[in-house]
């Protein structure tokens, strides 16, 4: 009997050939399966062992395993040197704040103050823009006067007089409506602020010193402010004068005065 090898195959078995020539396949020599055989049955076992695996349910975690996840998912507590760095930094910044706040109240104070004194100023510019005005129509009142009084004065008052009186209470009123008001002065103690003294005339009532009698020039107001003063007479009291019995030295004092001299 004669075996002989196939060719070109790579699962060719022994052949045998028989006396009649029949060729026989012939199983390995081990007596069991190819090497190949044994390793895809080894695979196809991993993969089913693997796909058992799969259709188990997991098992339940542990408490250990849940402690342990617990842990896990909690944050870690700062340092004690960055809580404290973060404390002082949140006192700072709170400080800062209130030095802010603070700031801001007295700017918001000083642009309230701003605001007003700017109100006060306008309205004062307001008012004394027509201070030149009227005080060149000041005259005018003054000539009115004037002519008033010398019309008075005549025998004869007839409509010149009435004109004139009717042309004065409406200049008067007109400029009373642009804040000018007169200066009291007769009758009123003398107010050097307020009057200016150009004559002076004795007393004879003490209790009329220092009074304004007669009121030469009117004075005038403007916004309650002076625009020019009255021009007054002031009566004056007489000062006091002395006795010849108090002004003279007596005998006696004369005397002594001598006698201290002499023994001198």
């Amino acid at each position: 009997m004669r075996i002989a090898r196939g060719e070109g195959s790579a699962e060719a078995r022994p052949r045998v050939y028989g006396p009649e020539g029949v060729k026989t396949q012939v199983k390995s020599f081990s007596g069991g399966e190819g090497p190949e055989t044994e390793r895809s049955q080894g695979h196809t076992g991993r993969e089913l062992e693997a796909a058992e695996a799969d259709r188990e349910p997991p098992a339940p975690p542990t408490e250990e395993d849940q402690g342990l996840r617990d842990k896990e998912a909690e944050p870690e507590a700062p340092p004690e040197d960055e809580t404290t760095f973060l404390k002082e930094e949140l006192v700072a910044r709170q400080e800062e704040i209130e030095r802010l706040r603070s700031q801001l109240l007295r700017l918001q104070a000083d642009f309230d103050n701003y605001r007003k004194r700017i109100r006060r100023e306008q309205l004062e510019l307001r008012q004394t823009a027509c201070a030149e005005l009227v005080k060149e129509l000041l005259p005018v009142l003054d000539n009115l006067e004037r002519a008033m009084a010398s019309a008075r004065g005549g025998s004869e008052e007839g409509a010149l007089l009435s004109g004139i009186e009717l042309v004065f209470r409406q200049l008067v009123e007109v400029l009373g409506r642009y804040g000018l008001s007169e200066v009291k002065a007769l009758g009123q103690p003398f107010d050097p602020a307020y009057h200016e003294a150009v004559a002076t005339e004795e007393a004879t009532d003490p209790q009329r010193h220092n009074l304004v009698t007669e009121e030469l020039r009117k004075g005038y107001l403007l916004h309650g402010r002076l625009l020019r003063p009255a021009l007054v007479k002031v009566a004056l009291a007489s000062a006091p004068e002395t006795s010849e019995t108090e002004s003279e030295p007596r005998e006696e004092e004369l005397d002594n005065r001598e006698n201290k001299s002499e023994k001198e």
